[in-house]
């Protein structure tokens, strides 16, 4: 079988819905209506330096919302951090995710994005921003939103119904030297009612038939989505085009675009070119749901490939491990938790049991 994506059970989580829709969440759009705007940069002189070293500033020269954002500079040690501080008068965090504007000038500088909220002293809750930092691979700006199974850690006994101070904490990676991120926006999202868990596979392997699919029957899950390559099918070891009707007309998987070509590679012509020939070949055999979505070769893409993916796609899913918010923040960027031979059954169990307690 190819790479397998958010893998759970119904059984396992009796709380959570699970779907073989091919995108992994149920809305391709933006997520609801802040709750709240905790800071929109529109005056950076909100936020306070609070660490040794590092610096901040206000930058006019690139923004995601109005006309100036915040430049944190990082100095390259990792044992060294840059921390900013936006003071609140008291907001209520109990139930929410949080929706950030970034862009980094390289993520390979830095080895992780800290959200902490908390009060006066120490005691926070820590979230991990960006888990996987290559979410921020293109260097232009980018909604990363954040849920609950993000928690790095909580120190202490914080009060996230009067949450007073905000900190985002950017740790330079190992062997790095200095380098920017850049916060646009800052807010708050409602919670999920209820989490949701799509499974997928991807390359259209003929183990998805022969072997995936009586596996999650058998653990009370009816369907799930498979994201195959054109001119794969048929070939030995691929799904045959009467397999692919089957798993759809019978047992009710969605049949969905991928390619075995790093899009990166190409140029526009190139790029368009691979993603016309599988939507074409979806939509000739019958698939007009999964058409609408696309699994990125290797997980690879720059700008060039999200710009013009819009075009084909309502959503595009990386191989970029971190918790997915309800609704996605970005459906051309979807996150998910990837499984390899690799992957051992507790750390499945260990992020179906953060997705329920969380209901994400």
């Amino acid at each position: 079988m190819g790479g397998l994506a958010l893998a759970a059970s119904s059984t396992l989580l009796p709380e959570l819905q699970t779907a073989a829709h091919a995108s992994p969440a149920p809305a391709a759009g933006p997520a609801a209506a802040p709750s709240q705007v905790l800071s929109d940069m529109q005056d950076p002189r909100a936020w306070a330096l609070s660490s040794r070293d590092g610096s901040i500033r206000p930058d006019t020269s690139t923004h995601s919302h109005g006309n100036q954002s915040l430049e944190i500079t990082t100095t390259g040690d990792s044992g060294r951090p840059t921390s900013a501080d936006l003071a609140l008068s008291g907001v209520d965090m109990t139930d929410c995710q949080w929706d950030l504007w970034l862009r980094a000038e390289d993520y390979r500088q830095i080895e992780s994005i800290q959200l902490e909220l908390g009060g006066e002293g120490e005691d926070c809750l820590r979230l991990d921003v960006a888990p996987d930092m290559r979410t921020l691979r293109t260097g232009t700006w980018c909604r990363v939103t954040v849920n609950r199974a993000a928690e790095r850690a909580v120190v202490g006994h914080p009060r996230l119904d009067q949450v007073t101070r905000v900190r985002l904490k950017v740790v330079p990676a190992s062997d790095s030297t200095s380098s920017r991120l850049w916060l646009g926006y800052l807010a708050t999202l409602p919670s999920a009612a209820s989490g949701i868990v799509s499974i997928s596979f991807d390359d259209g392997y003929d183990s998805d038939y022969k072997t995936a699919r009586a596996i999650l029957q058998d653990c009370g899950i009816g369907a799930a989505t498979s994201y195959v390559i054109a001119d794969k099918v048929g070939l030995p070891g691929r799904m045959s085009t009467n397999q692919l009707a089957e798993m759809r007309e019978v047992h009710g998987w969605d049949i969905a675009a991928h390619a075995s070509t790093d899009l990166t590679t190409l140029d526009e012509a190139g790029v368009r070119r691979e993603l016309e020939t599988i939507r074409s070949f979806l939509l000739e055999h019958g698939y007009p749901e999964g058409a609408a979505h696309f699994a990125l070769p290797m997980g690879r893409y720059n700008d060039l490939v999200l710009r013009t993916s819009q075009d084909y796609f309502t959503s595009m899913r990386t191989i970029e491990n971190a918790p997915e918010t309800l609704a996605p923040g970005d459906p051309f960027r979807l996150r998910v938790f990837y499984c390899g031979s690799y992957t051992t059954e507790s750390q499945v169990e260990k992020a179906l049991a953060r997705c329920q307690e969380h209901r994400c």
